[in-house]
């Protein structure tokens, strides 16, 4: 029963691991593929999450958990930023965070997988398929992590395999389904936060892309 969750995540794993590679064959159209994320994501987030979340929500208030999600990064973002440090500090400790928010993200991810699995496999593989395009590209790449820990190959090694770790970690406790149905949320609302604060710039992106990726993952789900 553990085992599709375990092989998930040495999949996302190994996305993780060889992200600088892969960014560096899809670097000429990187553009694109960022805007592909964000479509992917917000179909995503607007027919397979928000009503699943919805379904089973326990605090009395629709959308609290992919709102708190949101507000996380939103609030490390700011604490971080807002410091009294020039730029290049703020950059290097933002990094330093990040990296340690990336692996904590990626132990949660982990953790959902085995119950998704167990609850809805339409549920798992659509979840699935935004994680995926989210550690290869947007900020939860292995290239946006910090400096020092790109020089480590044994600390590469760890983090990307956290999501492992977080499946392991489910496996062998008894985790409720009204916690993983709040994780779930929280994580939808860290997407939404990533995408409107990665992808969603009318400068830098295309519409090709989003659309593109909207299209295929409603397709995807219509058909799943």
């Amino acid at each position: 029963m553990v085992l599709s969750p375990i092989v998930a995540a040495l999949l996302i794993g190994a996305v993780h691991f060889f992200g600088e590679r892969i960014d560096e064959y899809t670097g000429r159209f990187n553009i694109f593929f960022v805007s592909f994320s964000a479509g992917v994501t917000l179909a995503y987030f607007f027919t397979a999450l928000i009503p699943e979340t919805i379904k089973y929500n326990t605090f009395g208030i629709e959308n609290f958990t992919p709102l708190v999600g949101l507000s996380i990064f939103y609030a490390l973002e700011e604490v971080v930023y807002h410091e009294d440090k020039n730029f290049g500090e703020i950059k290097y400790h933002f990094k330093e965070i990040h990296t340690a928010f990336v692996g904590l993200y990626h132990v949660a991810i982990g953790m959902i997988l085995p119950f998704l699995y167990e609850s809805s496999v339409q549920q798992y593989y659509l979840f699935l398929i935004p994680v995926l395009i989210h550690t290869a590209v947007n900020s939860l790449a292995m290239k946006e992590m910090h400096e020092e820990m790109l020089e480590s190959i044994p600390l590469q090694v760890l983090i990307s395999l956290s999501t492992v770790m977080g499946v392991l970690v489910a496996a062998s406790l008894n985790i409720s389904h009204s916690f993983s149905y709040s994780l779930l949320g929280v994580l939808g609302g860290s997407f939404m936060y990533i995408v409107i604060h990665d992808s969603l710039n009318p400068h830098t992106q295309r519409p090709l892309g989003f659309v593109a990726g909207m299209t295929l993952f409603l397709l995807i789900f219509v058909l799943a």
